[in-house]
């Protein structure tokens, strides 16, 4: 991924950053994975994103700036296209049907 990013920071629509970045934080390099978050939530609205930061946060107790990130995926909600409130689910605390 970082062979990927480096030569198309925005490939996926920024989501391989994103990734990268959560990539980052799993793998215990908080602050690689914040710095890399940062630079990618500038351009990206990905909720996958949002939320895989908001986590990050959330880990390092930083409670109130994580509930930020997480309310901004549920304020895009509303404006959401039916396809996507149901992609995007999870995110939204929904149960996936069967």
């Amino acid at each position: 991924m970082e062979r990927t990013v480096a030569k198309e920071s925005d490939y996926d629509f920024q989501r391989a950053a994103g990734l990268l970045a959560h990539a980052y934080a799993q793998t215990g390099q908080k602050e690689k994975a914040e710095a890399l978050f940062r630079r990618v939530m500038i351009a990206s609205t990905l909720s996958e994103t949002y939320l895989n930061f908001a986590a990050l946060l959330a880990s390092e107790g930083r409670n109130a700036e994580a509930r930020e990130w997480a309310q901004k995926v549920l304020d895009k909600k509303p404006a959401m296209p039916g396809y996507q409130r149901r992609r995007e689910r999870r995110g939204f605390g929904g149960r996936r049907r069967c």
